[in-house]
């Protein structure tokens, strides 16, 4: 138990770090929302091949259904319009993660865009962004997005992290013919769902969360969960203004 603000903590791991393969699904053990009002999961995946186009399904469900068991059964309640889906998102290759890498070898038309910025390839680099060696390249990111830090990890790969850790996502979208999606590499990714005890269906106490790497993935991912309960115990007494 911890104390912040007034709250008290509950923190649990409810998913152990863990190999999902694609087609494959994690779904924690129920955790009860008794004396909680709010419940918080922080998930997370690191990968060395989830490319351009994965796709993982989360979702917090409660008991008062069987948890899904295989691939695809938290989609199809979501798309069912259950009740006891109380939350639910996804984890997407190359939108809003955390680490990424681009192999950027024979690259020689289109540009890179990361978080907003185009970085154009040119042969012969003129302009602010442009670039033709992955050398030039971690140049301008760094230089027109601070916030982040591009290395080179070895070769013509590109790393791209967040400069001050957690502080910024990263979102790669490119047109570089000699780009395709094994050369977009996801490394770690994290994401959030909360809910609140009264979005429990009536009758039901316990919740869980669901992490599906989807069939139509091509990486493994390593994937975990911690949960996050808080009890407004010592919140103050509501008073008046007189």
């Amino acid at each position: 138990m911890g104390k912040l603000l007034g709250e008290m903590l509950k923190i649990n791991s409810a998913i152990g770090p863990q190999t999902v393969a694609v087609g494959a699904i994690a779904v924690s053990r129920p955790y009860p929302m008794g004396r909680e009002r709010k419940a918080l999961f922080a998930i997370s995946m690191v990968s060395a091949t989830f490319d351009g186009g994965d796709i993982l399904d989360i979702g917090i469900v409660d008991d008062s259904i069987v948890a899904p068991a295989a691939t695809g059964a938290l989609a199809a309640l979501i798309a069912a319009g259950s009740p006891a889906v109380l939350a639910h998102g996804h984890i997407i290759a190359s939108t809003g993660v955390s680490v990424i890498t681009i192999e950027t070898a024979a690259s020689a038309d289109g540009a890179i865009t990361i978080n907003g910025v185009v970085f154009p390839y040119n042969a012969a680099p003129a302009l602010p962004g442009e670039w033709s060696t992955a050398a030039q390249l971690i140049v301008q990111i760094n230089a027109l997005l601070p916030d982040l830090l591009a290395t080179i990890p070895g070769g013509t790969v590109v790393m791209i992290v967040s400069r001050v850790a957690g502080e910024q996502t990263i979102t790669v979208t490119e047109t570089v013919t000699a780009i395709i999606a094994a050369d977009m590499l996801t490394l770690q990714a994290v994401a959030y769902l909360e809910v609140g005890a009264s979005q429990i269906t009536p009758g039901a106490g316990n919740i869980a969360v669901v992490i599906d790497n989807l069939a139509t993935s091509t990486g493994a991912v390593v994937a975990s969960a911690a949960l996050v309960r808080g009890d407004a115990r010592y919140v103050p007494v509501p008073q008046a203004v007189v």
